[in-house]
C-alpha cells in the first residue's frame, strides 16, 4: 500500500528539514490507513478491546525531506507470526528514496499480550502472501 501526504511546516527543525522524530508519527499514519483499507481500522480495534503497541522501531534517513514536499510511503507487512507483526517502510519523493523504516507490534488486551485476532490474522496472511 502506497500513503501519500504533504510535510507540514511544524514537522520541519531549524534547518527546514523534517524532524527526526516525524518520521515515526509518519510511519503510524501510514500503517494506520494500511489497517484501514483491510477493513479494520485502529478504531475498530480498539472498539474490540484491543491495542496495537509498538515494541519496535528503527529508522534509515537517506536523503533530507523539506517543508512543503509530498511524500510516498511504501508499507509492506514484513512478518507475522501467532503474536508478533512488523511492517517495512520506505519514503520517497518525486521517486527518490528518503528515509526506511521497520517497526514491530503486538496485540494487547486487557493489559495483557493476546494473539493476533483472527480477523486481522486471515486478512493480513492474505496481505502478506500477496506482497511475498
Amino acid at each position: 500500500m502506497i500513503y501519500t501526504r504533504r510535510i507540514y511546516f511544524y514537522e520541519t527543525d531549524g534547518q527546514g528539514v523534517v524532524h527526526h522524530s516525524n518520521y515515526l508519527r509518519i510511519f503510524e499514519e501510514a500503517r494506520g490507513e494500511f489497517l484501514r483499507s483491510l477493513g479494520l481500522p485502529y478504531s475498530r480495534l480498539r472498539e474490540e478491546g484491543y491495542e496495537v503497541v509498538l515494541l519496535e522501531a528503527s529508522c534509515q534517513f537517506k536523503q533530507p525531506i523539506f517543508y512543503d514536499q509530498e511524500v510516498n510511503v511504501e508499507v509492506h507487512l514484513t512478518e507475522m507470526n501467532r503474536y508478533f507483526f512488523s511492517f517495512s517502510y520506505q519514503v520517497f519523493v518525486e521517486g527518490k528514496l528518503k528515509a526506511l523504516g521497520k517497526t514491530k507490534h503486538c496485540f494487547v488486551k486487557d493489559g495483557k499480550l493476546v494473539s493476533i485476532p483472527a480477523k486481522l490474522r486471515d486478512l493480513l496472511t492474505c496481505e502478506f502472501h500477496e506482497e511475498n
